[in-house]
C-alpha cells in the first residue's frame, strides 16, 4: 500500500530560519543532516521504497484558479496557518502500521507533524 507522509513544520520555527545568519543557518542544517540520513538508511535496512522532496518556503508558492472562465494567479497560501508543509515521503508500506512507524521515525515529528495519507487505488 501506497503512503503519503506529508512533513509540516511549525510555521514560526520555519519563520525564524530567515532571520537568522546564512551561516547559522546553514549549521543548523547540517546538524539535522544526520537524523536524515539515519532515517533514509533505516528504509533502505528495511526494504522500504520511499521517495521525496522538501519544498520551498509557502510564500514561493502560487495558487491557481479559474473563476469565470478567467486563470487567476495569486500568491499563497494566504490562510493563517500554525503549521505548513515543508516536505514529503512517498513510501510503499506492506500496512497502516509500518507507515506510523516510519512517521515516529520522521525528524520533523518531535517538532512539527506527519500526516499520513493512504493513496486512492482503483
Amino acid at each position: 500500500m501506497k503512503y503519503l507522509l506529508l512533513l509540516n513544520s511549525d510555521a514560526e520555527e520555519a519563520r525564524s530560519w530567515h532571520d537568522r545568519p546564512p551561516d547559522e543557518a546553514q549549521e543548523l542544517r547540517e546538524r539535522e543532516i544526520p537524523r536524515w540520513n539515519d532515517l533514509m538508511g533505516w528504509l533502505d535496512g528495511q526494504g522500504i521504497e520511499a521517495t521525496g522532496l522538501e519544498l520551498e518556503d509557502p510564500w514561493k508558492a502560487r495558487i491557481v484558479r479559474i473563476r469565470d472562465g478567467r486563470t487567476v494567479v495569486t500568491d499563497g497560501p494566504f490562510a493563517e496557518t500554525k503549521e505548513i508543509l515543508g516536505g514529503y515521503f512517498l513510501v510503499d508500506c506492506k500496512d497502516l502500521d509500518q507507515a506510523i512507524e516510519i512517521a515516529q521515525r520522521v525528524p520533523v515529528v518531535d517538532r512539527g507533524s506527519v500526516e499520513i495519507r493512504p493513496l486512492v487505488t482503483h
